[in-house]
C-alpha cells in the first residue's frame, strides 16, 4: 500500500512540475514576443545563428545579444541543433524572441548517402588513435571534435577504432558537415554565437563560420555579464581555428605587460588575495572547483618515509581532452598509462588523486570509477587517494612534484612551491612557473628525475597569470549590468534552479527598463569599438 500512495505522490508532483514549466515557458514567450515583436519568416536577406538549447539563463542572454546583432545587420535570426530531437516547448521559446528553426538534424539527413561513401574511406584509413586526431574534410579538421564526441557520447576513456559506435560518430560527423556546408552556400551569416565548439554537434558548424570569417561572439552570462569575439592569433602564435577554448591564454604576458604600472599592480593584489582564499579552502567561484579540494585535513594521506613523494592529479577521461591547441597524447587515457608504467619503474612514491566526481553525471562518474579500478590493478605500486582527499593535506605531508596534462593545479601547487610537469599546451603555456614539455623524450626524463626537476617559480608570475584568466577579461569587457538580475546569480540556489523552466518567472522580472538602457549601452560600446572586439588581437 505504501508503494503505491508513494508512487501516486511521485506521478502527482511530476504533474505538477511540468505545470509550472508550462505556465513559466507560456509566461516568458508572452514577455519575449511583447519586447522584440520580430518577424522571424520576414524577408531580411541575412542571418544571425544561434544554437537552440534548453539552458535557461543562456537562452535568456542570447535574446538580447541576437536582437541587437539582427537589428545591427539587417538579418533576421535563425537557430540550429545537430544533437536529438527538437523540443516543441523549446523551439517555440526561441521563436518567441524571433529565432525561426533553420538547421538540424533533418537537413543532416538528407547527406546520408554521401556521408557512408566519405565514412568508408577514411574509416579504412584509420591505423591508429592519432590517425583520428587528423581526420580533414575538405581541408577541414574534424577529428579532434569526432574524438571527444565518441568520448562524451558514450562515456568511453579512449577511441576503440573497431567499436561501431566510433563509425556511427563519423558518418554523424559527416553529415552534419554537409548540411552545413549546403545551409551556408544558400544563407549569408552576418554573426554566430558560439557553444560547445569541443563536440561534432556544436564545433563543425562553428568551424566553418570561422573559415567564412564570421564574426563569431561568446556569451558570458555570469557576473560580470561580458561578450568576446573570437579571432585568429595574429602574431602566428595562434591557430588556423577557433582556439579550443576562448580565452587567449597562450598571449596572456604580452596582453599584461600592455598594462599601466598601476594597473598591473591591482591586478596582482587581487589575484594573489584569490588565490590565498583559495588555497585556505574557501569556495572560488572564480575556478568553479570544490572548496574541499584545499580544506584542511585532519590526517596524514602520503606516507611518512624518505622517499620522495610525487602526485599525479588525473582528469575528467571522458571530457574533451582536446580542448586546448595541442596534447602530447591522444587523450587522458594513453597519457596516465604512460605515465604509471614509467612511474613504477622508479625509486620513489607516486600517488594518484583522481578527477573529482559530479553527481549529475552517473555515466560519466562510473566510466571514470572504472577507469581508475582497471589502474589499481594494472598497477599495484601506485598508491591512489580518495577524489575527496584534501591537496591542502597533501602539501601538509610533503610534496616533491605534481604532475597533470592542464590542470587548474598548475598554478595552486607551483603557488605552494612544488614543481609541476604539465603535458602539451595548457592555460599556463606563456608561463614558467610549471615546466611544459612537448616530446615523449622530454616527458620521460621528468618523470625519471621527478626528485630534481628544474623549475624556478616566481610568485608574481602566478598572481600574473591569475589575473589574466580570471579577472582581466570581464574587467575589460564586462557589463555595468547583466540581462539576468546580479541578485539571482549570488543567490543560494542558483545552481539548482538553473535547468528548470520556472527560472524564467525570475528572469522576467529582472527585465527592468534601467537593465535594459544599461544593456543597450553596452552593446553599442561593445559592438562600436573594434577594440573591444578582439581578443589578443587588439588588447
Amino acid at each position: 500500500m505504501m508503494e503505491l500512495v508513494n508512487r501516486i505522490r511521485r506521478e502527482v508532483s511530476g504533474r505538477v512540475k511540468a505545470m509550472r514549466a508550462n505556465a513559466a515557458i507560456t509566461r516568458f514567450k508572452g514577455f519575449s514576443r511583447r519586447k522584440w515583436g520580430r518577424d522571424a519568416t520576414d524577408g531580411r536577406d541575412s542571418v544571425v545563428l544561434v544554437g537552440l538549447f534548453s539552458f535557461f539563463p543562456s537562452l535568456f542572454c542570447y535574446a538580447y545579444v541576437v536582437n541587437y546583432l539582427a537589428k545591427k545587420h539587417g538579418s533576421r535570426i535563425e537557430c540550429y541543433q545537430f544533437i536529438g530531437q527538437v523540443s516543441p516547448l523549446i523551439r517555440g521559446v526561441y521563436e518567441s524572441f524571433g529565432a525561426r528553426f533553420g538547421l538540424g538534424m533533418e537537413d543532416a539527413a538528407e547527406h546520408e548517402s554521401a556521408a557512408q561513401a566519405q565514412a568508408a574511406i577514411i574509416l579504412a584509413g584509420l591505423k591508429t588513435k592519432q590517425d583520428v586526431l587528423r581526420i580533414t574534410v575538405d581541408g577541414l579538421l574534424i577529428g579532434d571534435q569526432i574524438y571527444d564526441s565518441y568520448l562524451r557520447y558514450y562515456s568511453e576513456p579512449t577511441v576503440r577504432l573497431d567499436d561501431p559506435r566510433f563509425a556511427e560518430v563519423v558518418e554523424q560527423a559527416l553529415r552534419i558537415y554537409y548540411a552545413a556546408r549546403a545551409y551556408l552556400a544558400r544563407t549569408r551569416v552576418t554573426a554566430f554565437i558560439v557553444d560547445d565548439f569541443s563536440y561534432i554537434n556544436a564545433g563543425i558548424l562553428t568551424r566553418l563560420l570561422f573559415q567564412a570569417n564570421v564574426p563569431l561572439y561568446m556569451v558570458a552570462f555570469g557576473t560580470p555579464f561580458w561578450l568576446l569575439r573570437l579571432d585568429p592569433e595574429p602574431s602566428g602564435e595562434g591557430h588556423n581555428f577557433p582556439p579550443p577554448v576562448c580565452l587567449p591564454y597562450y598571449a596572456y604576458r604580452r596582453m599584461f605587460a600592455k598594462l599601466s604600472d598601476e594597473k598591473k599592480a591591482d591586478g596582482l593584489r587581487r589575484a594573489r588575495e584569490a588565490l590565498e582564499s583559495r588555497l585556505s579552502g574557501q569556495y572560488c567561484p572564480l575556478v568553479g572547483l570544490p572548496s574541499t579540494s584545499f580544506a584542511p585535513g585532519s590526517q596524514r594521506v602520503l606516507d611518512d618515509g624518505p622517499e620522495p613523494k610525487i602526485l599525479v592529479m588525473m582528469h575528467n577521461f571522458v571530457d574533451a581532452p582536446h580542448c586546448y591547441r595541442r596534447k602530447l597524447f591522444a587523450d587522458f587515457y594513453e597519457w596516465i598509462v604512460f605515465l604509471l608504467e614509467r612511474a613504477e619503474k622508479t625509486p620513489f612514491r607516486w600517488y594518484v588523486k583522481p578527477h573529482p566526481y559530479k553527481a549529475p553525471r552517473a555515466a560519466i562518474n562510473a566510466a571514470n570509477q572504472r577507469v581508475v579500478e582497471e589502474l589499481k590493478l594494472r598497477f599495484p605500486k601506485i598508491t591512489f587517494l580518495p577524489e575527496t582527499t584534501s591537496s591542502h593535506q597533501i602539501l601538509e605531508d610533503g610534496l616533491t612534484a605534481m604532475f597533470t596534462v592542464h590542470g587548474t593545479a598548475g598554478h595552486e601547487f607551483a603557488y605552494r612551491g612544488v614543481p609541476v610537469v604539465n603535458c602539451g599546451d595548457n592555460p599556463h603555456i606563456s608561463y614558467p612557473f610549471n615546466i611544459h614539455v612537448d616530446t615523449l623524450e622530454a616527458y620521460e626524463t621528468c618523470i625519471r628525475e621527478a626528485d630534481r626537476l628544474p623549475v624556478k617559480v616566481d610568485r608574481a608570475d602566478i598572481e600574473e597569470f591569475f589575473y589574466m584568466h580570471y579577472f582581466f577579461l570581464p574587467d575589460h569587457l564586462g557589463s555595468p549590468v547583466s540581462p539576468i538580475d546580479e541578485r539571482l546569480l549570488v543567490g543560494p540556489d542558483w545552481l539548482a534552479r538553473v535547468n528548470q523552466a520556472t527560472v524564467l518567472n525570475d528572469l522576467i522580472k529582472g527585465a527592468t527598463a534601467e537593465r535594459e538602457h544599461g544593456l543597450t549601452e553596452y552593446f553599442d560600446r561593445f559592438f562600436g569599438q573594434p577594440d573591444l572586439m578582439q581578443t589578443s588581437a587588439n588588447l
